[in-house]
C-alpha cells in the first residue's frame, strides 16, 4: 500500500539523487523493505540494508511475499580491520564497488536539530561531512543512500543535500483496495467501504493487525463486527500516539449559549456540496474565551453533536514538553487531521501554551496559522483559552481565527436550564417536567449567581449524594424495590453553601478574563430572556 512511496523513491533515483531522506513509520518498514526489494529484483538492482544496532551490512532478496537478508561478506571483513566509527557505512559505501541502493536505518537523530552535547555535537558534523562526501562522490555512479527513519527532520546545513519523501496515512480507496485484497468474498463493497472509513487515519499495517487479530479470534466476523473493533481501536491507538481524544459525536444537552448553537448548525450547511459549489468553506478557526468552567469544551463537544462530525481533543499545552520534537509532533497531527477530514480539531487550552512566551511557542503558532492558511481538507478548528492576552497578536488579528466567541457566566435563564439538564440525571421529576416552583427557583438562581456550569454540576452531584445518603443505611433494599430519589431545595442549598465559586473567589481576575473577552468576542448567547431574568424580578414583592 506504499507503492505511491516507492514510486517516488525511484523517480528521484532517475534523476540522479545519491542521497535521499524517506520518512516512514515503524509499523510500515517491512513493508516497505519489501516492496522496496521486490521493486529492486524487478529493475534488476541490487538493494542493500544496513541498522546501527549491529553494524551489519545485508543484501535484500524478495522471494515472494517474503524478505530474506543476505549478510554482505564484504563489509563484514572490513569491519574487522578498520576502527570503531559511527556509521562507518557510509565511507564504506563511498568507495566499494558495489552498486544499487543501500538503506541506513537510525541516522536522523545525528543530523536533524543541534545539541550542546560536545561529543554528540562531534559525531554529528563527521556523519554530515560523510554525507557530503558521499554526494560528490557518487553522483555520476550508480549508487543510491536511503536514509530512512520515522522523523526525516533535518537540520538547515544539511537539508538541501537530501530530497525528503513521507510516507502519507493512507486514504480512504488504497484502504478499500487492500481491504478487498484480504477480506472474504462474503463482505459486500458496502461494508468494505464502512470498514474502511472507520480506519482512515491508521496505517495498512494497523488495519492489517487488527484484521488478523479479530479472524484468529472469531473466523465469522466481518461488517458492522469488524467496523465496531475498528473505531475502538482506532481510538486507543491515536491516544497512545497522539495523546489525543478522539471522540464520535454524541448526544449532549446544552444550556444556553444559543447564539453559539446557531453558528454550529451554519457551519453544518457549510459542509454541504451545494455550498462548496459556491466556494463557500468553513471558517479558518473558531476561537472560545472565557473564565474557566464557563462550558468553553462542552461546547466544541456540542460542536461536533451539531454537525455530524468526530472530535479530536488536544491539549496544545502539552506540544511544549515534547521539547525538540513538538514541531514534528504538530505536523503529524495536522497531516492526521486532514487525512480524516470532515473533523473538529479542538485544541483544548489553547493558551497555556503560550505562557512562556518563547521561540518555540512562536514556531508552533507560526505552523498552526501556515497550515490553517493553506490547507484544503475539512477540518474545523476551535480553540478554547481563559487568558487571551497570553495568545500572540498574530493569532487573534482578524483573518486568523475568523470567529470569536465570548463564552460568559451563565444568566439566570441559563443556570435554570444547566439545573435541570443535571438535576434530571437522579431526579425523575426534572426528566419531563418542572420539580420547583418559580418561588424555589429564583431562591436557587439567586444563591448560585456567579457559579459557572462545572461548578452547578458539582453542587447537584454533591446534592444527590446527600439525598442518597439520607435515604438509605447501609442495608439496601433490592433494585426493584428502590424508592426514586428526589432531591430538596435545601439540599442544593447547602451544596452551595459549601462551595465558593471561583468567580467570587477570585473576582478580580475573572473580571480581567470577562473584560478581555468582551473587546474581542461575540456574544454566546443573546439577552436573558426568561421568567427568571433579572428584569422579571419582582424586587418590590
Amino acid at each position: 500500500m506504499n507503492t505511491g512511496l516507492i514510486e517516488q523513491v525511484f523517480e528521484l533515483i532517475k534523476l540522479n539523487n545519491p542521497l535521499i531522506a524517506v520518512e516512514s513509520p515503524l509499523q510500515e518498514r517491512l513493508r516497505f523493505l519489501t516492496n522496496l526489494a521486490r521493486m529492486c529484483a524487478y529493475q534488476n538492482i541490487n538493494c542493500y540494508l544496513w541498522t546501527l544496532e549491529d553494524d551489519h551490512l545485508h543484501q535484500l532478496l524478495c522471494n515472494g511475499q517474503d524478505l530474506n537478508l543476505l549478510p554482505v561478506a564484504e563489509y563484514q571483513a572490513n569491519a574487522k580491520n578498520r576502527r570503531e566509527d559511527y556509521f562507518e557505512i557510509l565511507r564504506f559505501w563511498k568507495t566499494t564497488h558495489l552498486e544499487g541502493i543501500l538503506i541506513v536505518e537510525g541516522i536522523f537523530p545525528w543530523i536533524g536539530t543541534g545539541t550542546s552535547d560536545p561529543d554528540f555535537f562531534l559525531t554529528s558534523e563527521w556523519i554530515k561531512s560523510a554525507l557530503i562526501n558521499l554526494k560528490l562522490y557518487n553522483t555520476s555512479s550508480n549508487k543510491t543512500a536511503l536514509l530512512l527513519g520515522s522523523n526525516a527532520s533535518l537540520s538547515s546545513d544539511i537539508a538541501a543535500l537530501a530530497p525528503t519523501i513521507v510516507q502519507q496515512l493512507p486514504t480512504e480507496e488504497e484502504i478499500s483496495d487492500y481491504l478487498a485484497s484480504i477480506l472474504s468474498t462474503e463482505v459486500s463493497e458496502e461494508e468494505i467501504k464502512e470498514i474502511a472509513q472507520a480506519s482512515v487515519g491508521m496505517y495498512i499495517a494497523d488495519i492489517e493487525f487488527l484484521i488478523k487479530s479479530v479472524s484468529r479470534l472469531d473466523s465469522e466476523s466481518h461488517g458492522q463486527e469488524l467496523v465496531k473493533k475498528l473505531s475502538a481501536y482506532k481510538i486507543n491507538l491515536l491516544k497512545r500516539v497522539y495523546n489525543i481524544e478522539f471522540l464520535q459525536p454524541v448526544t449532549i444537552a446544552v444550556g444556553g449559549l444559543e447564539l453559539m448553537q446557531e453558528a454550529f448548525k451554519k457551519y453544518k450547511r457549510l459542509l454541504s456540496p451545494l455550498a462548496r459549489a459556491y466556494n463557500l468553506r468553513l471558517p479558518k478557526g473558531v476561537l472560545l474565551i472565557g473564565p474557566p468552567g464557563t462550558g468553553k469544551s462542552h461546547s466544541a463537544k456540542a460542536c461536533s453533536q451539531q454537525m455530524g462530525i468526530p472530535l479530536m481533543i488536544v491539549e496544545w499545552g502539552n506540544f511544549r514538553s515534547y521539547g525538540n520534537m513538538a514541531e514534528y509532533k504538530l505536523k503529524k497531527l495536522l497531516a492526521l487531521a486532514d487525512r480524516i477530514n470532515r473533523i473538529i480539531l479542538y485544541f483544548d487550552d489553547f493558551d497555556k501554551g503560550f505562557a512562556g512566551d518563547d521561540d518555540l511557542s512562536r514556531r508552533l503558532a507560526g505552523m498552526l496559522l501556515t497550515w490553517m492558511q493553506e490547507r484544503t481538507s475539512d477540518v474545523l478548528i476551535i480553540a478554547s483559552a481563559n487568558n487571551i492576552e497570553w495568545l500572540p497578536p498574530e493569532l487573534t488579528r482578524s483573518g486568523r481565527f475568523d470567529d470569536i466567541f465570548k463564552v460568559d457566566l451563565p444568566n439566570n435563564g441559563e443556570r435554570h436550564s444547566i439545573f435541570k439538564i443535571h438535576l434530571a440525571r437522579f431526579d425523575y421529576r426534572f426528566r419531563d417536567r418542572d420539580g420547583f416552583s418559580d418561588e424555589e427557583w429564583r431562591r436557587l438562581l439567586k444563591a448560585t449567581h456567579r457559579c459557572v456550569g462545572a461548578e452547578i454540576q458539582a453542587i447537584v452531584e454533591r446534592a444527590a449524594i446527600s439525598t442518597f445518603c439520607l435515604m438509605f443505611t447501609d442495608d439496601v433494599p433490592p433494585m426493584g424495590e428502590l424508592p426514586p430519589l428526589e432531591i430538596r431545595l435545601e439540599a442544593l442549598l447547602s451544596a452551595r453553601n459549601n462551595m465558593n465559586p471561583l468567580a467570587i473567589r477570585e473576582a478580580e481576575r475573572i473580571e480581567g478574563m470577562r473584560n478581555k473577552a468582551d473587546l474581542q468576542g461575540l456574544p454566546s448567547s443573546p439577552l436573558d430572556s426568561s421568567v427568571y431574568s433579572v428584569g422579571n424580578v419582582n424586587i418590590f414583592g
